[in-house]
């Protein structure tokens, strides 16, 4: 997560210096795990954790699926659950998955850089 901060000597604002992570990272992990089937916001709490190394909390999670309904990124349904509430099932669409084969190709370019850089930083530490 990213933050933003008050510097001290002229009051403007800048973002933490956190790199380890990419912000807004969690759409296309979503976006991904559903190209491999529909699921609910629990579920996809559950293997965002697992397959994407993300971790959030439901409410985060819900908003971002609502943000990504409103985009046209995915859609949900009702399902009835015959031994408990019934349950929000999301889809990926068609223009969700444009956009998940453009932020995968954002993605690769951005980790192409990230390896050049610590190649360069890795070599800068042996001389």
């Amino acid at each position: 997560m990213m933050f933003t901060y008050m510097c001290r000597t002229c009051g403007c604002s800048f973002r933490s210096r956190d790199f380890g992570n990419i912000e807004r990272f969690i759409e296309p992990c979503i976006l991904l795990l559903l190209s491999k089937g529909s699921s609910h916001g629990y579920g996809l709490m559950e293997d965002l954790k697992k397959h994407c190394g993300e971790k959030v909390d439901i409410g985060g999670l819900y908003r971002t699926l609502r943000r990504m309904e409103r985009d046209g990124w995915v859609k949900s349904d009702w399902e009835k659950n015959k031994s408990g509430p019934d349950r929000r099932t999301y889809t990926i669409t068609s223009e969700g998955k444009d956009f998940l084969k453009s932020a995968t190709s954002s993605l690769t370019r951005t980790d192409k850089l990230i390896h050049r850089f610590l190649e360069g930083y890795q070599k800068s530490q042996t001389v």
